[in-house]
């Protein structure tokens, strides 16, 4: 995709207009703080997604007279970009550390657990571990911190990804509230826009480094995938045996 298109642009903006209506979300917390009513809330996040949709088309007519400069308009956007996402996940994690998630009723934990919602069994398995919380904020703030530098940026970015790739199908699988769900999307979709930026880095880091790590030099290539296949193959049929040996 080309940094001059018209889709560029709007895919561009798009992610930031997301990231941003997420983050006022986030700022309004439901609606109890009392001086930023939701009212204010939901309007300043519609005028954020229709800024978003109608600047594409304003950027690539001024780029065509050649009345601003993208390369800066980019900058800003990624920088944007990179400010919410870290200041949203790090709310998330700071909320952790000050025990105000993970926290589950008393007349709600004290229910049978086949009487409880995928939301509070999740919940109440999660905050179990008071260690296992710092974990997890660690991982929200340090990531976040990550992002908002360019030497750290990728690293921050891939291991938000896999976290926010794992919350997100919590969220959808254990029925999580909407807000919460909302939130896992968005936040997954920046951390990739982020990612995908740095594609051709990826290629060369994944696909095209050279391994140092010692190996076994085999014959022919298929020896050598045989016994790949053996690891995934072997391990199956282990299992099927255990599973056997049970009936």
């Amino acid at each position: 995709m080309s940094p001059n298109s018209l889709l560029s642009k709007f895919v561009t903006c798009f992610v930031a207009g997301l990231t941003c209506a997420a983050l006022l979300l986030v700022l309004g917390n439901s609606g109890s703080i009392s001086w930023f009513p939701p009212v204010i809330v939901f309007s300043l996040v519609g005028i954020c997604l229709l800024t978003a949709l109608a600047f594409p088309f304003i950027w690539q007519s001024k780029e065509a007279k050649q009345k601003i400069n993208s390369e800066k308009v980019y900058g800003f956007l990624y920088t944007f970009i990179r400010y919410c996402i870290a200041f949203n996940l790090a709310s998330f994690g700071w909320k952790k550390l000050l025990g105000l998630q993970f926290v589950v009723p008393e007349e709600i934990a004290g229910k049978p657990m086949n009487q409880q919602s995928g939301e509070w069994l999740t919940w109440y398995y999660f905050g179990y571990s008071f260690a296992f919380g710092l974990i997890v904020a660690a991982i929200q703030i340090i990531g976040s911190y990550l992002l908002l530098f360019r030497r750290t940026l990728l690293l921050g970015a891939i291991i938000l990804f896999s976290f926010m790739m794992n919350l997100m199908l919590i969220n959808i699988f254990y029925q999580m509230n909407a807000g919460a769900l909302l939130q896992s999307v968005v936040l997954t979709i920046g951390i990739l826009f982020l990612i995908l930026a740095e594609y051709k880095s990826l290629v060369v880091l994944f696909f095209k480094a050279t391994s140092n790590i010692p190996t076994i030099t085999y014959k022919n290539l298929l020896t050598k995938n045989i016994v790949r296949l053996s690891a995934i193959l072997l391990s199956l049929l282990f299992t099927l045996y255990l599973k056997a040996s049970l009936l």
